[in-house]
């Protein structure tokens, strides 16, 4: 018999299997070559024809793909496309959470629910948010960050810096300025900063956002971005004093596009989009307090910023926020 908690039990394997498929290129190599020898893919990249066998399978039983009788090739089925193009939501939860996820129950008993305690992998969860940004977030901030034209910019939480070394390189005049709290990081963004000949257009400054203060590179920053790292901010009183401290730290500043992704407030039970039951959900054991919209909004106000619009992105519950400075607002 075939009921919900037989759905949830086989759509676990379901997406173990989807991210084994994206970690090993078969996605990939379907969607690039139309089908997949099975066979000759297995042994050109050293896997267990086997193993790689079974992952299709779970796929062909999900109608991601289709195994030929013979199991020697697989092609993409009706729902491939939606696999391929949310299969970073799959690496974040699985292999960025995989050690939450497998050991929860020991992590709750020894009360070790904290960002440190859960051992979330840094890198898959950046290997998946380029993944998922590039189809779900880049397009729309690209047409947002366009719609006004500036020179200088900086990126608060900047990580290896990529964003802002692919405006310098699109615009000969464009100067950047990356804020990143991670040392680690800031060694790797410089490097790759030095190695592209752009450490004369491009700087980045080792700071954390929570405590900002005024820093000469920032004097002529007319466009501030951030992404995904707000909710980090909270509880409100930090964040009320990050805001006003980030508007207080850039005197130029025109645009501050502000992206995160919010609490749904939605009714259970119900449907649920993917990823904002993976994100509340982790986030809920860790016990760190993501916010509504209307207190994002709230918080906005009270901080001395205008929010001139809101632009919603195709990531559930997640938009970008286009804030100005109230020049009335007190310092």
């Amino acid at each position: 018999m075939v009921n919900e908690t037989t759905r949830i039990f086989n759509a676990s394997i379901g997406a173990s299997a989807i991210t084994a498929s994206f970690e090993l290129g078969l996605l990939e190599e379907i969607k690039s070559k139309g089908s997949l020898d099975i066979d000759s893919f297995s042994a050109e990249n050293d896997l267990s024809v086997w193993s790689v066998t079974s992952i299709l399978r779970v796929l062909h039983r999900f109608d991601i793909v289709a195994v030929s009788d013979d199991l020697k090739t697989a092609t993409p089925a009706t729902e491939f496309d939606d696999a391929y193009d949310n299969k970073g939501y799959f690496l974040w939860l699985i292999r960025g959470y995989g050690h939450l996820l497998h050991n929860l129950g020991t992590i709750v008993k020894e009360n070790n629910c904290t960002t440190d305690g859960i051992g979330r992998d840094g890198r898959y969860i950046a290997m998946s948010g380029r993944d998922y940004g590039s189809r779900f977030v880049d397009p729309h901030f690209t047409e947002v960050m366009n719609a006004e034209p500036f020179k200088v910019a900086a990126d608060l939480g900047c990580g290896s810096a990529e964003r802002l070394m692919g405006l310098a390189r699109a615009n000969p005049e464009f100067r950047g300025v990356g804020v990143e709290v991670n040392k680690g990081a800031v060694d790797l963004a410089r490097r790759a900063i030095d190695k592209a000949g752009l450490a004369d257009r491009v700087q980045v400054v080792h700071f954390d956002v929570k405590n900002l203060v005024y820093q000469p590179e920032f004097e002529d920053v007319e466009v501030l971005f951030c992404f995904f790292m707000g909710h980090d901010l909270w509880p409100r009183p930090n964040c009320l004093r990050a805001f006003q401290s980030i508007r207080a730290s850039f005197p130029s500043l025109k645009r501050f596009l502000f992206s995160d992704t919010y609490r749904s407030d939605l009714p259970v039970p119900g449907d649920t989009p993917i990823f904002t039951l993976g994100f509340e959900f982790t986030h809920d054991l860790m016990g760190q307090f993501i916010p509504n919209v209307a207190e994002w909004q709230e918080l906005f106000e009270e901080a001395g910023w205008t929010c001139k619009a809101q632009h919603d992105l195709s990531i559930a519950y997640s938009a970008i926020f286009d804030l100005r400075p109230n020049p009335e607002a007190s310092a």
